[in-house]
């Protein structure tokens, strides 16, 4: 159930004292990838016959990261034990071998240790009949991994996550304001894609909080409030 404050003026103050849990997060969902030319890798990420071992590459804030969660919920949403684990922030846990699905982000950034750790998983998914979905910001076979690691990854599908254009962006943050039933206008998404960060997983970072700061304030999303929204919370000068 959503919570109201009391309505008050936009401030730093009264913004640092704002309750963000509002709403539970929604959950990520496949549609908010919709650029045709990716529509290929969500096809074998949500095929249950196709192939058990995938891995994405492409620029940072394509949305690699967007689409491991989802397959991780798809996984969940379908009754299976599934885990995202990022090689950026945490070590690779062994426990994570017991899961049915592991997605590994960042493989480019795994430690020594954790390469050790993931190998070890492949070896169990494959024995285990799991999926393991990975990611890189270049294709497996240049990355600077062990030699038998490098190799695994390579061995199911591979996939250039391609960069959404803005008419994609602009549909997808439509949808994604829809499913969450918050009103925002076309001028505001116009302004958030020329002044704030671009890539898809701010952006739709940014509607969630646009829609919780507005409930908390009763107050319309509008341009303006979107500008103080960022000058107050975020610190951005626009």
């Amino acid at each position: 159930m959503r919570r109201f404050l009391s309505p008050f003026d936009v401030s730093g103050t009264a913004l640092d004292q704002l309750v963000l849990d509002l709403t539970p997060p929604s959950s990520p969902a496949f549609d908010h990838v919709i650029a045709e030319y990716n529509q290929q890798i969500i096809a074998a990420l949500t095929d249950p016959c196709g192939e058990r071992f995938i891995y994405l590459w492409g620029e940072p804030g394509v949305g690699k990261t967007h689409l491991l969660k989802q397959w991780v919920e798809h996984a969940h949403a379908i009754g299976r034990a599934a885990i995202y684990l990022d090689a950026r922030s945490e070590s690779l846990p062994d426990f994570a071998r017991e899961a049915r699905c592991v997605a590994v982000d960042h493989v480019d950034d795994l430690t020594p240790d954790d390469q050790i750790t993931l190998f070890s998983i492949f070896n169990t998914l494959v024995d285990g009949e799991g999926q393991l979905l990975t990611a890189g910001r270049i294709p497996p076979q240049q990355l600077k991994l062990r030699d038998d690691l490098r190799t695994r990854l390579a061995w199911g599908l591979v996939f250039e996550v391609h960069t959404l254009s803005d008419a994609d962006k602009l549909a997808a943050l439509r949808r994604h304001a829809r499913s969450r039933m918050v009103d925002i206008p076309d001028d505001v998404f116009a302004w958030l894609m020329n002044h704030w960060r671009r890539d898809m997983a701010s952006l739709i970072d940014m509607v969630d909080a646009l829609d919780h700061y507005s409930l908390a304030l009763k107050k319309p999303i509008t341009v303006p409030f979107v500008k103080n929204i960022l000058k107050s919370r975020f610190n951005v000068q626009r």
